[in-house]
């Protein structure tokens, strides 16, 4: 094919004499456009040094200011609360930036052998190296790049800048440009690489010492270029490298496991250790020689590392990346991110930190805790059971509102695609990653206690039990949103045994929704919404809450987050905390996290204040307790005080608990929640029941967690109630006398003023009065008496009484019968009838008894 055949050329190494005369042009074109670069190219960093002092700085072009403000994206880790327990790690590079005394010698050495063997002989710009690149990249199959080190960096550090430029289109623009094929470009990179250098000389100085630390430019260039190299997919830095391929830390790493980090930077694709092992072990070996070649190694320890196979000296360490790497708290972290991205505490930069920022997230998690949460939830509704149902647990400290455990019982999937996974967190609201919500059930019915007890009544108190119809005019509303409601309600109870009268202590702790639906008639409904947005609660989907009567039996979706933040309120007696993730937010050195206007970016504080009277809080956690002892949760004690409540949606779709310790409270729900399906004639792990309730899923799930959770705790008791919230004050009597009234209606008015009822067996007569009309009452109307006092009432008849037609054996003939209903007495009837058959209304006075004569002496 001839002597000037390129291929021929490639092929048997040699050089022709048309390859040379193009490649002596080539070069010397690039010595007319670079202007006197060329000279500097071949001067050592000595004398340009000194030609810069001289003020002949036309070497040098001027350092844009990218290389003063350009961060290195870094990689974020969140960890558990004590700050050890990694959850998941996050970036775009992943990157960790060490200094270059925590890399080791032997990283240092392979990467400079490998990539710039003249790096501590030239001055940025190696220009016997570009000759030499030249001829090998003819005379070889192989080529070979030029750019030293420092002309990487300078080239990185470009294109990083480029990368961190928010708006999308002068992004793409910088990248371009920092990425071109260019002449222009390769000659603005070397003036760049000289003026670097010299700069760096100036700040550390040009003789380097054999400390460890940085003390010399030359050693500041390797250590940004050591973090800024690229050994992999989306790696970056030997300290990520060294981490990933072998488990660890950059500065442990031997000469071998050097070789292979320094051989990947390259082309990281190609050599990649993971997905090309043979590839990569073949360019590790070309390593190890060319460090044996430059008196790095010995010759046995080139041998022995390169017929030492690549694989068995690889311990693959892949990093938590996303929180779908976390095994312990996926939803927890996810709800991390999200309070990040959001926040406003985060100045609208969150998201970009977690990924770019290189920081240490130390959240509230309690990483104990959390695996108790984790393991009770999968046992008590394994993920793989055949109802199909999920469940959820939250967990927070009382005093703090810090969230300590978020779990539930399926696995996180951002693609949903894996069996029993989801990438909905049912535990927190929709905007932060969760569900639209579900329906509270009868947990909700301590919230319209506690406005109840605010609003004066008290856990004495008696209220009707007996189903009824509420007429929708009939409820009390007085803002804007609660106006116009005009649909009857009426409601039933789990167990006709219910239906009765009872005090609002003992309605609390059997859960009666028709006692509940009637204190809430006697409340303001506007009001009840008022308390329950006080206390912390607010709907899943944002939507604003209903102002209806249903609001009673937990008709508003809400998360378990929020329910575990309103019994938060009860359990730190009337201080709401708001629910918090994050302790504390820094860089990786310590350092604190500043944002881009320079104002400092602090994770949110605790926030906590007193939004209701300790003394209703109290009473509340008082019913509470008595619902432990006696009530739906008896059968859920965990060996210490507790409070809570069960809860149960319509038709049974929803089953909840929510309890607390005065430390730790927590609130646990199960159901579908996808859609709402009815959990009767149902089977949950294996149990078939009619009915499934709060106390037969939820409950025990509670239980099993909490007996756990609070046993390093001081066993402490929860504070009584009051005897304002447990008697009140004196009520008024109502009156039921001339109303006609039905006797269930009296029975309504007695027990919706705070009274039991009674109906005496004693019939009274009243002329003119049908029978069966309420005639009588004790106490009288308009008195006052201690609420779940006794008012008895008594109906009339139309028969006489018995003293009518007979006089009772024994009785004074001048005082009427407690029952006698005329006036003058006696009656002016007895003239024609007289009972006493003779008996005279006015006797007279007998006569003196006739003395005794004394016997004659």
């Amino acid at each position: 094919m001839g002597l000037f055949t390129a291929d021929r050329a490639r092929r048997d190494g040699r050089v022709t004499i048309v390859q040379f005369v193009t490649s002596l042009a080539g070069f010397l074109l690039f010595s007319v456009m670079g202007g006197v670069l060329l000279a500097g190219l071949a001067l050592p960093a000595v004398t340009v040094g000194g030609q810069a002092v001289n003020g002949t700085a036309t070497l040098f072009e001027s350092l844009p200011e990218e290389f003063d403000q350009t961060d290195l994206p870094q990689a974020s880790s969140i960890y558990a609360s004590d700050g050890t327990t990694l959850l998941a790690t996050f970036y775009t590079q992943n990157r960790v930036v060490v200094p270059l005394e925590e890399i080791s010698p032997w990283m240092q050495k392979a990467q400079v052998a490998i990539e710039d063997r003249r790096f501590w002989l030239h001055n940025g710009v190696d220009g016997e190296g570009l000759l030499s690149a030249a001829y090998d990249n003819l005379s070889s199959t192989e080529t070979r790049g030029a750019s030293t080190i420092t002309q990487q960096l300078v080239k990185n550090t470009l294109l990083q800048a480029a990368e961190n430029i928010s708006d999308e289109e002068e992004s793409r623009a910088a990248v371009e440009a920092a990425t071109e094929v260019s002449l222009a470009r390769k000659i603005r990179e070397w003036r760049l690489a000289l003026a670097y250098e010299e700069r760096l000389n100036g700040i550390y100085g040009r003789v380097c010492t054999d400390d460890p630390k940085v003390d010399c430019g030359k050693e500041q260039v390797l250590q940004q270029y050591l973090n800024i190299a690229q050994y992999g997919p989306s790696l970056y830095g030997v300290e990520a490298a060294a981490e990933l391929y072998f488990g660890i830390p950059a500065k442990d790493l031997n000469a071998l496991q050097a070789a292979t980090i320094a051989g990947i930077t390259q082309n990281p694709t190609q050599w990649d250790p993971i997905r090309f092992p043979e590839q990569s072990q073949e360019r590790r070996n070309n390593v190890l020689k060319v460090m044996h070649d430059q008196d790095l190694i010995t010759l046995s320890e080139y041998v022995i590392g390169s017929a030492t196979p690549l694989e068995s000296t690889l311990n693959i360490t892949y990093p938590k990346f996303s929180c779908a790497a976390s095994d312990i708290a996926p939803f927890f972290c996810d709800y991390v991110t999200k309070v990040i991205a959001r926040d406003e505490a985060f100045q609208g930069e969150g998201t970009t930190l977690l990924y770019k920022g290189g920081l240490n997230i130390i959240t509230t998690l309690d990483a104990t805790m959390q695996v108790q949460a984790r393991d009770a939830l999968r046992r008590g509704v394994p993920a793989e059971d055949a109802s199909g149902l999920e469940d959820a647990l939250v967990a927070l400290d009382v005093t703090t509102g810090n969230i300590l455990a978020m779990s539930q019982n399926r696995d996180f999937d951002p693609t949903s695609k894996a069996p029993y996974s989801t990438a909905i967190n049912y535990a927190v609201d929709r905007d932060f990653g969760g569900s639209r919500g579900f329906s509270p059930g009868s947990s909700f019915k301590p919230l319209v206690l506690a406005q109840w007890l605010d609003s004066g009544h008290s856990l004495s108190q008696v209220i009707s039990g007996v189903p009824r119809t509420w007429e929708g005019p009939s409820w009390r509303a007085s803002c804007p949103e609660g106006a116009g409601y005009v649909s009857d309600y009426k409601v039933g109870n789990v167990s006709a045994s219910e239906g009765v009268q009872m005090s609002v202590l003992k309605a609390t702790t059997l859960s009666v929704n028709t006692a509940y639906v009637a204190m809430t008639h006697q409340l303001d409904l506007c009001e009840v919404r008022d308390m329950a947005l006080t206390l912390g609660f607010h709907r899943s989907d944002g939507l604003d809450f209903e102002v209806v009567p249903s609001v009673t039996l937990g008709s508003q979706n809400a998360s378990p987050l929020t329910m575990a933040s309103v019994y938060q309120t009860f359990a730190n007696r009337g201080i709401h905390c708001e629910p918090r993730a994050i302790l504390s937010m820094t860089k990786l050195d310590g350092s604190e996290v500043v944002g881009l206007d320079g104002r400092p970016i602090v994770p949110p504080e605790a926030k906590c204040s007193q939004v209701i009277r300790a003394e209703v809080a109290d009473g509340v956690t008082y019913a509470l307790t008595q619902v432990m002892e006696t009530g739906t949760g008896k059968y859920l004690g965990i060996g210490r005080p507790a409070a809570g409540k069960t809860g149960t949606s319509q038709n049974n779709a929803h089953m909840w608990f929510a309890g607390f310790t005065p430390q730790v409270v927590s609130a646990v729900w199960t159901g579908s929640a996808d859609v709402d399906i009815p959990l009767q004639s149902f089977t949950i792990n294996g149990v078939f029941k009619r009915f499934w309730y709060g106390a037969d899923i939820a409950g025990p799930i509670w239980q099993d967690f909490m007996s756990q959770a609070v046993a390093p705790y001081p066993v402490v008791g929860l504070p009584t109630a009051s005897d304002a919230m447990i008697n009140g004050s004196q009520l008024r009597v109502p009156n039921v006398v001339g109303l006609g009234l039905s006797v269930q209606q009296a029975e309504w008015v007695i027990n919706d003023a705070g009274f039991q009822y009674a109906k005496s067996a004693e019939l009274v007569y009243v002329p003119g009065v049908p029978a069966g009309q309420i005639v009588q009452q004790s106490p009288a109307p308009d008195s006052t008496m201690r609420a779940g006092g006794v008012v008895t009432f008594y109906l009339s008849t139309d028969a006489l009484p018995g003293w009518w037609t007979k006089w009772p054996s024994g009785w004074d003939p001048l005082t009427p019968p407690a029952d006698w209903w005329g006036g003058a007495w006696p009656p002016a009837d007895w003239t024609k009838n007289d009972p006493s058959k003779g008996w005279d209304p006015t006797p007279k006075e007998p006569p003196p008894p006739t003395p005794t004569p004394s016997p004659e002496p």
